[in-house]
């Protein structure tokens, strides 16, 4: 386990450098590596992230957000929208972790949907592949 962290923070790193995009921060690749057998919770991942943009964004008109509080907000977005959703029924399994959905959602309002999900898809595959060769 420790393994595949350190590949996904090392991966999220060189291609952070080289193509200034980031894949929804240095340790969400990684975690997306990890639970890659798990498409519900990574698809579950997705949608709670796309729903921090959303509700950040709806915050935003009525809040000051900027800097260091518009990311906490994200994170405690991130965080309870896991929690109504296994109060709700979908159980804990609805994402990976507690503060991923928040700090993907982020990298999602700062660079884009799209190119945010491709970085997520290239450095995670990369990271799996890794994985399997060094085994």
């Amino acid at each position: 386990m420790n393994d595949i962290l350190l590949l996904g923070i090392i991966a999220s790193l060189i291609y952070t450098e080289f193509t200034d995009l980031s894949p929804g921060g240095i340790i969400v690749p990684a975690y997306f590596a990890m639970y890659s057998y798990d498409l519900k919770r990574l698809a579950g991942t997705v949608l709670l992230a796309l729903l921090c943009v959303a509700i950040v964004h709806f915050l935003s008109k009525y809040m000051i957000l900027y800097g260091r509080r518009r990311y906490a907000v994200y994170i405690m977005t991130g965080v309870l929208l896991k929690f109504l959703a296994g109060a709700l029924g979908a159980g804990a399994a609805v994402s990976i972790g507690n503060l991923i959905p928040g700090i993907l959602g982020r990298d999602m309002e700062r660079q884009h949907v799209l190119p945010t999900l491709l970085s997520l898809g290239i450095v995670t595959l990369f990271t799996c592949m890794m994985f399997i060769l060094m085994r």
